[in-house]
This record gives C-alpha cells, sequence and structure tokens, in this order.
C-alpha cells in the first residue's frame, strides 16, 4: 500500500468523524446558536455526502436530545419541519428511506426515556417525517406515458423500498422490544398524512401495496391492542370515511375551520376485491397466528361487502355514461335537462300560488265582513217582522177579550170558565205562525186572566 492512499484514507476518516460527530456534538448543546449551525451543517452534508447507516444513527441520537431539550410549541413546531425537511434533500431515495429508518430505530431505542411531558412532541416529530416521507413517493413518481402500463419499474422500486422500512421498524411483529405506544400512533396519522400528501389521486395497486406492512402486522401480532387499532383507524376508515360510502367512522373528528361547499371530497380509490383477496390469503395462511384469524376473516367479509356496494355503484354508472363520460343516449340528457326546466317551472308556479294565496285569504276576509253586515241587517228585518206578528196576535186576542158578559144569571157563572176555555182553543190557530210567535204567547194568555178576573168583581160590588 502506497502513502499516497494511507494519506487519502486517512483524510476521508477524519471527513466521517466530523461530519456525524462534530454535528451531534453541536446539536447537544445548550446555545441555540450552535443548534441552528449544525442543522446548516448537517443540510450541505446531506445534499452533497453519502452517508452510512452509522453516521446517521449517529447523527439522530444528537437530533433527539436537541429535540427532546427544546421548549415551547412554537420553537418545536418550527424545529420538527426543519428536521423532517432533510429527509427529502437526498440525491437519492435509497438514502432517504435510510434516514427514516434511523429515525424509527432511535425513537424506539429511546422511548422509555421520554416521559409525559414530552411525548406528544415527539408525536409531533414523527408525524412530520411520516409526511415527508410520503412526499418522497410524489417526488419520484414517474407518470406513465400514454400506451404504457400503470405499473412502472422505477415506481415499483420506491414503493417497495418505504414498505420494507416500515416492515422492519415500526410494523416488526418478531421486535419484541417495540412498544405499541409508536404502532398506535402510526395507526392514527398513516392515511391522514397519506391524504395530505396525495388528495387521494393515488393508484389503486400502489394503495394496496402501502397497506402491506399493516397485513403482514395483523397476521403476526401478539399486541391485541395494536391489532384493534390498525384495524379501526386504517382498513374501517378505508370503507368509512375515505370511500364513496359517504360514512364516518366511530373515531372520526371533524376538522376546525372553515369547511366550503367546492372542497374536495377526502377519498381514496381503493381495490376492495384486491383487499378482499389478500385477507382471505393471509387467513387461511399456515404462518398466521390462530388468535388473529378471526379478525383478518371479518376484514375479509368487510372487502368483500364494500367491493359489492362498489360494483352496483359502476353498474348503475355505466348504465348512464360511456368511457368518456359523455351520455349513451341523448334522450337521457335530454330528459335530465327536462327534469331540471320543470323544477324550475315548479318553482316559479310555487311562488305564484302563494302570492295567489295571500290575495284569496284578502278577499276572503273581505267576504267574510259583507256577510256579516248582510246577516246583521237581515236579523234587524227578521226582529221588525216577529214584532209586526205579535202585534197582530194581541188584537185578535183583544178581540175576543170584548165579548160583552151575559146579565145576573146563575149561568153566567158556569160560563166564565168557558170564556177562558175559548182563547185556549184558538191558541192552536194563532201557533201555526212562525216558530218566533212561541216565545211570547205563555205571557199573553197572563193578561187575559187577569182582566176576566177583574169583570166579576165589579158586577157583585154593584
Amino acid at each position: 500500500m502506497t502513502e499516497s492512499t494511507k494519506v487519502a484514507k486517512t483524510v476521508v476518516n477524519k471527513k466521517e468523524r466530523t461530519i456525524d460527530i462534530v454535528i451531534a456534538h453541536k446539536l447537544n448543546s445548550g446555545s441555540s446558536n450552535f443548534k441552528q449551525q449544525a442543522l446548516i451543517k448537517l443540510r450541505t452534508a446531506v445534499k452533497h455526502e453519502k452517508l452510512s447507516e452509522i453516521q446517521l444513527l449517529k447523527i439522530w441520537k444528537g437530533l433527539f436530545l436537541s429535540f427532546y431539550n427544546t421548549d415551547k410549541l412554537v420553537v418545536q413546531d418550527e424545529v420538527s419541519t426543519k428536521i423532517a425537511e432533510l429527509t427529502t434533500l437526498f440525491k437519492d431515495y435509497n438514502d432517504s428511506f435510510l434516514f427514516v429508518k434511523c429515525f424509527f430505530i432511535t425513537l424506539q431505542n429511546h422511548w422509555n426515556h421520554i416521559d409525559q411531558y414530552r411525548v406528544d412532541k415527539f408525536y409531533l416529530l414523527s408525524r412530520k417525517i411520516v409526511h415527508s416521507s410520503f412526499k418522497l413517493l410524489k417526488k419520484y413518481y414517474v407518470a406513465p406515458k400514454e400506451g404504457e402500463e400503470l405499473q412502472n419499474k422505477s415506481n415499483d422500486e420506491i414503493y417497495s423500498g418505504l414498505v420494507k422500512v416500515f416492515k422492519d421498524t415500526v410494523l416488526n411483529p418478531k421486535n419484541s422490544t417495540l412498544t405499541n405506544g409508536i404502532v398506535l400512533h402510526f395507526a392514527d396519522i398513516y392515511l391522514e398524512e397519506l391524504f395530505k400528501v396525495t388528495q387521494g389521486a393515488m393508484d389503486p395497486f400502489y394503495l394496496t401495496k402501502i397497506l402491506l406492512p399493516f397485513i403482514n402486522f395483523l397476521s403476526k401480532s401478539e399486541d391485541d391492542v395494536a391489532c384493534r387499532r390498525i384495524k379501526e383507524r386504517v382498513f374501517t376508515r378505508l370503507v368509512t370515511t375515505y370511500s364513496i360510502f359517504e360514512k364516518k367512522d366511530a373515531f372520526y373528528l371533524p376538522k376546525e375551520g372553515i369547511r366550503y361547499s367546492d372542497d374536495k371530497p377526502e377519498l381514496f380509490i381503493v381495490d376492495y376485491g384486491m383487499l378482499s383477496k389478500l385477507f382471505f390469503k393471509c387467513a387461511s395462511s399456515k404462518t398466521t397466528l390462530e388468535v388473529n384469524r378471526k379478525m383478518m376473516y371479518s376484514l375479509k367479509n368487510q372487502m368483500n361487502r364494500a367491493y359489492l356496494a362498489f360494483k352496483e355503484i359502476e353498474e348503475s354508472a355505466d348504465n348512464i355514461l360511456d368511457e368518456n363520460g359523455n351520455y349513451i343516449n341523448p334522450e337521457m340528457e335530454e330528459e335530465i335537462e327536462g327534469e331540471e326546466e320543470e323544477e324550475i317551472v315548479e318553482d316559479e308556479d310555487d311562488e305564484e300560488i302563494e302570492d295567489g294565496e295571500e290575495i284569496e285569504d284578502d278577499e276572503e276576509i273581505e267576504g267574510d265582513a259583507d256577510i256579516d253586515d248582510e246577516e246583521d241587517d237581515e236579523e234587524m228585518e227578521g226582529d221588525a217582522d216577529i214584532d209586526d206578528d205579535d202585534d197582530e196576535f194581541n188584537e185578535d186576542i183583544e178581540e175576543e177579550e170584548e165579548v160583552p158578559p151575559p146579565k145576573n144569571n146563575k149561568k153566567n157563572n158556569n160560563s166564565k170558565p168557558q170564556q177562558k176555555s175559548q182563547p185556549q182553543q184558538k191558541k192552536p190557530q194563532s201557533q201555526q205562525k212562525p216558530q218566533p210567535q212561541q216565545k211570547k204567547q205563555p205571557q199573553k194568555p197572563q193578561q187575559t186572566k187577569v182582566s176576566s178576573k177583574k169583570a166579576p168583581t165589579k158586577k157583585s160590588n154593584k
């Protein structure tokens, strides 16, 4: 070995030591200025240097201790954003995936040293790292050209690399030192951050591929709590919250802020048939734990029901639209336009009917008032006619009373009751008149009785 090669190796070794050790020491210092300088040097090293896994683990230990001592929410959010942005600065996406892998290894090794007052900010950092890892998929994704297949070799390698990172670290069922706190939070934020990056514009094949670590964890993990959380927050949400069925899962929280009518719906294009087959294959596999078979079969049935419901919606859409989104029958388009015009006409008719009803109500009120006035006039005229009839009735009774009494004769005393009975015999004749006369009939005979009694008293005095 020549002296020149020895000098080159020593220079490389010194350069490697300065990258990982010096940056880690500055990140762990108490001065905020040294921390900012260390982050700047780390950005330049990430852009231009090829870092090994051991170097990245040393750097992540310095980042962990630096973030551990960071206080105040605004500062924590700013520092976590700067650390997560390092993921997208590497030249090669394999180095970026290695950086994400070292983060989960460091978080797992130091999880027991995080107290209840600092766990939230590390949840925030893990959310930002997951968000940046999904940005890598969007950054290196190659859109297929016309006539090419959707699945590209480079795209398969990118998705396979990220899936392998999750399988080996945060969703590794064989890792006995893995705490379920990281798994639970990872299941909560997975689909949320994926939708924030992709906005649902993701091929169903790659969406199924990126869910493989969860399926592997469900089939081989002994942690019941983590399995239930993955079932509820990942796969159930694909059927409810992020689906076209307009349902919300039991753990859905409405987002804060103003919601507009033109906001895009939160949904993924999911291949439910493929997921149903995968769950059935895993449930019937020999490597699957007996405890988890029931859950796998239930997820298989759930995806199968969603697949059948989705097929019904597709068939109903195929009967109306063609492949280009145009109406199959032009008559169908005319019918839909006619229905819209009829709805507009019906709305106008309803408004006219409401106006007409208001006018009719006013006319009815005026008509009722006129009818009441006419009824009052008729009642007054009827009362006047009744008074005239009463006068005629009184005159008839007076004529009957003017009959002269007989002279001194004993028979006359016997004839007095006959005189009283005569008006009573004629009363039925007078009662044939209108009914209002009956009210005053009982009063008039009393006057005749009084007058008939007075006449004999005068005669007896004489």
